[in-house]
């Protein structure tokens, strides 16, 4: 029997759910080749040196973590007391809630890839790791549908399934040229320097976190106080100081205590129920269902009084009333409230139920999100996405607490914008930010440096580095339908843009990056598949795939591709009679 050859191109956390899900599925004759551009498995761009420093702190705790060989709580609990000391973490009172320094999180990703190596080996599967290996392109054999991979100097052939799992992409588009000037935070060594003058940030997200954590290491120090942080600047960065730019001023939420993580998933809807809601709505889901079923009948379960406070309210009330609320609060003043509520949530053990329920609801709507219409497409990213990307960032206590250190002494501001506000480029460390429309008369705020802090970008088709693989046969872009013709025309009417009519007189919104399938497969322009290659690299899905989700994303995801590739070596093997 001919082994089922598979190529997995990257090597990090997405490559290491495929690997384990593949071992599990226990598929016989299996060779598993891994392309990995770093010197390591399983770290990815965010728990690698590519995304963080020993400061860098992960959002996710260990019984967050969906099963590999070892909890993460196990694997620290059994390192030297000389690796955690350089992280200064004690095992000795570490739990399966704590948040640990993301390049030991890195460690452990690292630690379970080889050991699930060392299962597949075992067990008599090949299993080939090619690190320090960028793949160049990828060509597909129009004889036997099988792809080669290549990369500079070599060129493997052969494999019957392609699996892209090249993660997170940070491009240095304007970086390159004008000095002073950051398209993101990463790596962070960029910024693991003196900035003796004020720096702007865009955005508010992790990734602003992230840029703020590594600056302010860099330009001084950390003090406790007693119960008390204090930030202190060094000498030679006197005049050091942050100022973000925030859509109207927000920042996320800080992390409290979540319970048991998959409480309230049993009450989610099924497959099967999204599937029929389908069949009786005209083929669409719609996003008034989902926030019915996936959050607000599983908040009158688990939290009635809060119930009854949104029982009457839509996607569309819900999430302005909570916005609204937050914007009744100056930045800081919430972030500081916020944290002694969350400190108080993980001191006695209690969640906050709506906010779990929401983060549910955001990853419950992420498969279904190709089948939204294109109004319900539109309010999702104008009306919930604002909320979902300020409600589950989950900012860890300790970067909570170092943003009201840099605040207390004067050196990070928050300035509240609009989705209208820019950047203008002069000159090398001559930089105008101007707040949006919301402010035309305001004048424009000089810098020397600025960063872009808005997180992971969607990617176009045309961005998509394996040019090979399409060359003979174009693939669809990612749309949805408009339910009325007479709402896409209004629409249009309005400047919104990216709505065309196509040939079958109906109006689409389209969207960035590939179409893709239940099975994560690339479409064609003709609607059928790619069936021997799979798409897990979200920036080039996120049209389809709205929510950058993790390692929940990996594990869901890998599951289902993988029953895919099972069920396509089953039906090789036995096939059917007619």
């Amino acid at each position: 029997m001919k082994d089922l050859k598979i190529a997995l191109v990257g090597g990090g956390p997405s490559a290491l759910f495929m690997v384990k899900k593949l071992l599990d599925a226990d598929i016989d004759f299996l060779s598993i080749d891994i392309f990995e551009s770093a010197d390591s498995l399983g770290k990815g761009m965010p728990y690698s040196i590519k995304g963080a420093l020993e400061s860098h702190i992960s959002n996710v705790s260990s019984d967050e973590i969906p099963p590999l060989i070892d909890t993460l709580e196990n694997w620290i609990k059994l390192q030297s007391e000389q690796l955690l000391s350089k992280f200064e973490l004690d095992k000795s009172d570490f739990h399966n809630k704590e948040v640990v320094p993301r390049l030991l999180l890195g460690s452990y990703l690292e630690n379970q890839f080889a050991k699930l190596i060392l299962i597949g080996e075992k067990r008599g599967y090949t299993l080939n790791v090619h690190l320090n290996s960028e793949v160049c392109d990828i060509e597909v054999n129009n004889v036997d549908a099988t792809y080669s991979i290549l990369l500079q100097v070599d060129k493997f052939e052969g494999f019957d399934k392609v699996v892209i799992c090249t993660g997170h992409l940070w491009p240095k588009k304007e970086e390159v040229k004008v000095a002073g000037f950051f398209n993101s935070p990463y790596p962070p060594q960029k910024l693991n320097k003196v900035f003796n003058h004020s720096v702007a940030l865009k955005g508010s997200s992790l990734t602003a976190i992230d840029a703020i954590r590594t600056l302010s290491q860099a330009n001084g120090r950390f003090i406790k106080q007693g119960k008390r942080l204090i930030y202190q600047v060094d000498n030679n960065s006197e005049y050091f100081k942050i100022v973000m730019y925030t859509l109207d001023g927000l920042l996320p939420s800080v992390r409290y205590h979540l319970g048991d993580p998959l409480a309230f998933s049993q009450y989610m809807m099924s497959d099967t129920q999204i599937q029929h809601h389908r069949a009786n709505s005209g083929g669409f889901v719609s996003l008034d269902f989902l926030f019915e079923s996936n959050f607000k009948m599983l908040l009158k379960k688990c939290d009635p009084d809060f119930y009854k406070t949104i029982a009457d309210k839509n996607v569309d009330l819900f999430a302005q009333w909570v916005l609204s609320s937050r914007k009744g609060f100056e930045s800081f003043t919430l972030l500081k409230i916020e944290y002694i509520q969350a400190g108080q949530s993980i001191r006695v053990k209690n969640t906050i139920p709506w906010k779990k329920l929401f983060a549910l609801l955001s990853y419950s709507i992420n498969y279904p999100a190709k089948y939204l219409s294109g109004e319900d497409m539109i309010r999702l990213h104008n009306i919930l996405q604002p909320l979902i990307a300020i409600i589950i960032a989950d900012i860890p206590q300790s970067s909570a607490q170092q943003l009201l250190a840099l605040y207390e002494c004067g050196r990070l501001d928050i300035i509240p914008v609009d989705k209208t506000s820019q950047i203008q480029i002069l000159n090398d460390h001559e930089f105008h930010y101007y707040l949006g429309e919301d402010n035309p008369t305001a004048q424009a705020h000089i810098f020397k440096s600025f960063i872009d802090c808005t997180g992971q970008k969607p990617y176009a088709i045309d961005d998509f580095p394996f040019t090979s693989m399409f060359e003979n046969r174009p693939v669809a872009h990612a749309r949805v339908r408009f339910k009325s013709n007479e709402n896409a025309v209004f629409l249009l009417s309005q400047g919104t843009q990216h709505i065309s009519l196509e040939e079958d007189s109906f109006y689409y919104l389209n969207l960035q990056g590939f179409a893709i399938n239940d099975y994560f497969q690339f479409l064609y322009a003709d609607g059928s598949a790619t069936n021997n290659c799979f798409m897990m690299a979200v920036p080039f899905i996120s049209g389809f795939n709205p929510d950058y989700s993790g390692f929940d994303f990996c594990d869901q995801v890998s599951t289902i591709i993988v029953e895919k590739i099972k069920a396509d070596r089953t039906t090789i093997l036995t096939p059917r009679e007619h």
